[in-house]
């Protein structure tokens, strides 16, 4: 019974923490080659992964696409939070992101554990840097 207990809190937890995160830049942490990042900004073609755009939001002030799997969802606030795809694939579980990212969107949102292209922008809300999505494609 106490093991179902803890997995509600953390899922809870995990879904207020995605939901309600802001960027907070810490530059101890921030370990991005300035050139690989400066090569994708560039590319429109080419997906932006989540921790690259958090360690860096002020490098991405156009419209990109983000490749990052769903790690929460709130249905009636029309949000969910993302975790970088290369995480999720090394750890298997959403809890071991280094960042979660808010992503706004006015479509159907996907599910958790979906893995998505999306396409957006960084903008500044009331409750810090979010993803506002103009389009979110499930990759297959």
């Amino acid at each position: 019974m106490r093991t179902g207990t803890v997995a509600v809190a953390l899922a809870g937890a995990v879904l207020v923490g995605g939901i309600t995160y802001a960027f907070i830049r810490d530059s101890a942490d921030a370990v991005a080659n300035d050139d690989a990042i400066s090569a994708k900004v560039g590319a429109s073609s080419e997906s932006v992964h989540v921790d690259e755009l958090a360690d860096s939001p002020e490098r991405f002030d156009h419209e990109v696409t983000l490749r990052a799997v769903v790690s929460a969802v709130n249905k009636s606030q029309g949000v969910f939070s993302v975790i970088d795809s290369r995480e999720f694939e090394s750890c298997g579980v959403l809890t071991c992101a280094k960042h979660n990212l808010p992503v706004k969107f006015t479509g159907p949102l996907p599910e958790p554990k979906t893995v998505v292209e999306i396409t957006g922008q960084v903008v500044e809300s009331d409750r810090g840097l979010v993803f506002d999505a103009k389009r979110v494609d499930v990759v297959p």
